[in-house]
């Protein structure tokens, strides 16, 4: 199945983003919770922050954040790549709710 590719400007990591492609990976177990809408809300969340490599993989870098959303308080994780000739395009790995940590 192919990414869903979103018309999207935010700046990540100092890359001026206009697209944002959603792989359907979330789909298989995270689809009862989760849309591409919640997607692109967490993505906004990234807006404006500079993140650190999580992991490389065939040399491709991915990087990965925790983000509560206001409105649900929930936390979910989204796993995301950089792509595209001047690394405009951010491309969704996955994305999933995290459970809270006990204190």
């Amino acid at each position: 199945m192919k990414p869903i590719r979103y018309k999207f400007k935010v700046t990540v990591n100092n890359h001026f983003i206009t697209e944002v492609l959603i792989g359907r990976h979330y789909l298989e177990k995270h689809s009862s919770y989760l849309n591409d809408e919640v997607i692109l809300q967490l993505v906004a969340a990234l807006d404006g922050h500079s993140f650190p490599v999580d992991s490389v993989t065939n040399e491709i870098e991915y990087f990965v954040a925790d983000i509560e959303l206001a409105d649900s308080g929930k936390v979910h994780r989204i796993i995301w790549l950089f792509e595209g000739e001047k690394m405009e395009i951010l491309g969704v790995v996955n994305a999933y709710r995290r459970k809270r940590s006990k204190k």
